[in-house]
């Protein structure tokens, strides 16, 4: 999408007004105008990035600590159950988000958020090839100088009727994907 058409873009050069409540020179923090609950913020990278992947790391990594940041201030402010950090490029059924950005949800009893979804039936070989295609993934991830990749994801594998048998033990000792950063709030 166009950042001139990119309805973020126009909030973040002040061509459309909002109730910002973050703002630095890399990210914007505002209320959500059709909020899922009460204090319901959007994170957004002021420059225009089509998603989430094509954020340089830098910058990625400046926008984590941030919602992060923020979403403490929501719990501190709304005294919320939680609040839940989403990305997703169609929050609902139908709307595209042209923008990079990541939603906090504040939750509560009676809110009337709802993730629900259709639990998939797996045989052990579709978790077996699941299973290897992250890890590889994430090999290249470690491996890559890229910041993002074009290639072609996997095949969803056919659903089967056998029953899944009870996953092996996961080793809770061994990291999948070493991280060695420091977490900075504001």
């Amino acid at each position: 999408m166009d950042e001139e058409k990119c309805v973020f873009c126009m909030i973040i050069n002040g061509n459309i007004p909002a109730k910002k409540v973050y703002e630095d020179q890399l990210v914007l923090g505002i209320l959500d105008i059709n909020p899922a609950s009460k204090g319901h913020v959007i994170m957004i990278p002021k420059k225009h990035y089509g998603n989430i992947y094509e954020v340089p790391m830098n910058e990625f990594l400046q926008l984590c600590n941030l919602t992060r940041a923020i979403g403490y201030a929501i719990m501190l402010a709304l005294a919320p159950n939680n609040v839940e950090m989403l990305y997703t490029k169609e929050l609902t059924k139908g709307n595209i988000t042209p923008h990079a950005l990541i939603h906090l949800i504040p939750r509560y009893d009676d809110d009337t958020v709802n993730h629900v979804w259709q639990p998939q039936k797996l045989i052990e070989s579709d978790f077996t090839a699941i299973e290897n295609a992250i890890k590889d993934a994430i090999e290249g991830v470690k491996n890559a100088d890229a910041e993002s990749t074009t290639e072609k994801p996997i095949e969803k594998p056919v659903n089967e009727t056998k029953k899944p048998e009870a996953p092996g033990k996961i080793d809770e000792d061994k990291p999948i994907v070493n991280i060695n950063r420091k977490v900075v709030v504001f």
